[in-house]
């Protein structure tokens, strides 16, 4: 019988190098998927009508939520290990399935109607830690293949039935990890950072498929940590008016760990040459909300997710 819908137990989405397998994602809780054909017009002396209607650079993206639950990263699952300088070129592929929405779970082994996008290419990163709610991954990817067919998926794993399985605020290994010096003092109670790989297609006379899309360098990551205030913000900024003076901001390295509910470590997160960028006081009016600062990083280039 056909299905009546679409819901999240009868869909799943696998992510894996180009060309090779794709693993299916554990914990992933959203999927999008967007194809874009850019057409542009052309017209000619004569006539107000439009002569042709060209298709320019199509663009497939889609973007995949999960949870982080101690399996691989997405990042890991495209690219592999490695900063994102050392993955730049690397080239994955994206499999969505659907399959009966009158069962439990996916079916192992079993033809699912599904979208093969290979080759695709890791586009951006989004990371959110916070005290409420679970720790998430957001990765999208971008390219100009998509398949229709059939295929088949293995079912995502099941969650620990001896411990918690999604991580969230007690999962931050602050012993391990190493914070910047103006919030390592206080009570954070958010994490988030993000990059976007701002890739440019590549093409050549007598083809009309990209042959590469490359991430446009220097690439910024931005880095967000939320204090809870206890005090107001005391970085003091003293402007020199003398010569041959300056302001200067130090670099600092921040190394992000987390680990599970039985106290193994499963993400680190590796940042160098981080610099102060902004700080921020929001928050303690009349509506009896909690003050807070937020204090803003930049990173160029450096960035490496691993999953231990």
């Amino acid at each position: 019988m056909a299905n009546k819908r679409v819901f999240y137990a009868s869909q799943a989405v696998a992510v894996g190098p180009s060309g090779g397998t794709a693993t299916t994602v554990t914990g992933a809780q959203s999927v999008t998927m967007n194809t874009n054909f850019n057409i542009e017009q052309v017209f000619q002396l004569g006539r107000l009508a439009v002569y042709d209607n060209v298709v320019g650079d199509p663009t497939v993206e889609v973007t995949i939520n999960k949870v982080l639950d101690g399996g691989s990263l997405l990042y890991t699952l495209a690219v592999g290990s490695g900063s994102i300088v050392n993955t730049a070129n690397k080239v994955s592929q994206v499999v969505f399935v659907v399959g009966d929405d009158t069962k439990e779970k996916i079916d192992d082994g079993t033809d699912f109607t599904s979208i093969t996008c290979d080759p695709i290419y890791l586009n951006s990163l989004s990371y959110n830690f916070s005290v409420d709610g679970d720790f998430t991954e957001e990765a999208s990817f971008i390219g100009l293949s998509k398949v229709a067919g059939s295929g088949s998926l293995s079912a995502p794993a099941e969650g620990y039935d001896n411990r918690q399985t999604v991580l969230r605020r007690q999962n931050l290994n602050t012993g391990g990890s190493t914070l910047p010096q103006a919030v390592a003092s206080g009570s954070i109670s958010s994490i988030s950072f993000s990059a976007d790989f701002g890739r440019e297609s590549m093409y050549k006379l007598g083809q009309f498929k990209e042959f590469h899309r490359y991430v446009n360098f220097p690439l910024e990551i931005s880095l967000d940590f939320e204090v809870i205030a206890d005090s107001l913000d005391s970085n003091e900024i003293n402007i020199p008016d003398s010569a041959c003076s300056g302001l200067n901001l130090p670099k600092e390295d921040i190394t992000l760990q987390f680990c599970d509910s039985s106290g193994e470590n499963k993400y680190e997160f590796e940042f160098k040459d981080a610099t102060l960028t902004s700080v921020a006081f929001n928050g303690g009016d009349t509506g009896g909300g909690n003050a807070s600062l937020t204090y803003s990083y930049t990173v160029y280039n450096s960035f490496e997710p691993k999953t231990l």
